[in-house]
């Protein structure tokens, strides 16, 4: 059985813990900071343990792509299968089709990265970047129970993106690692 063994033997289920952008590529490049850092890799650690369940999204693939330094770009697209992604992160809206006068016609896709819109306008109206709010929706459309970052945009107003996100908690790394070994979280 997979999970997370209690005080009391039982076994708890995993817990899916979203990686943002930030902690993704802060790991390659290992400029995180001293104590993020060393919680990024016992996050990844619980994973291969099967303790948690990380995941990030095609998102931060989207903003790794835009690294102008090539050689940094190229160490991003070596770690894609490092870290599982979600797999609710786009939305078919439906079909184009266009048919020539001769019989011959093609058929598209019409597809929407955007997968809760109203939560996603709910995001970006508390102050979000697009690229943000994709990313913490994201999250909570595929059930993530903790959202990992380090990004002040979310961990300065964790409170009231936790209340458009029920269900998910916004934390940095170091106190999901003492939550996760049963620590009292640092104020």
């Amino acid at each position: 059985m997979s999970g997370v063994e209690t005080k009391t033997g039982a076994h708890a289920p995993e817990r899916k813990v979203y990686l943002d952008n930030v902690i993704v590529c802060g790991e390659i490049r290992g400029d995180l900071a001293a104590p993020e850092l060393v919680a990024v890799l016992l996050v990844q650690q619980a994973a291969r343990d099967g303790k948690v369940v990380s995941v990030t999204s095609r998102e931060a693939w989207r903003e790794q792509d835009k690294t102008k330094n090539e050689v940094l770009r190229a160490l991003f697209h070596a770690a894609r299968g490092k870290v599982p992604v979600v797999e609710k992160d786009h939305r078919l809206l439906g079909f184009n089709h266009v048919q020539d006068q001769y019989g011959g016609f093609i058929t598209s896709p019409m597809i929407t990265d955007v997968v809760d819109e109203p939560l996603f306008a709910h995001l970006k109206k508390a102050g979000l970047k697009e690229a943000d709010a994709r990313h913490l929706m994201y999250a909570t459309h595929n059930g993530c129970d903790v959202f990992l970052t380090t990004d002040p945009d979310f961990v300065g107003n964790r409170f009231e993106l936790q209340k458009l996100c029920p269900g998910i908690r916004i934390l940095k790394p170091s106190d999901f690692i003492q939550e996760l070994m049963g620590a009292p979280p640092t104020p």
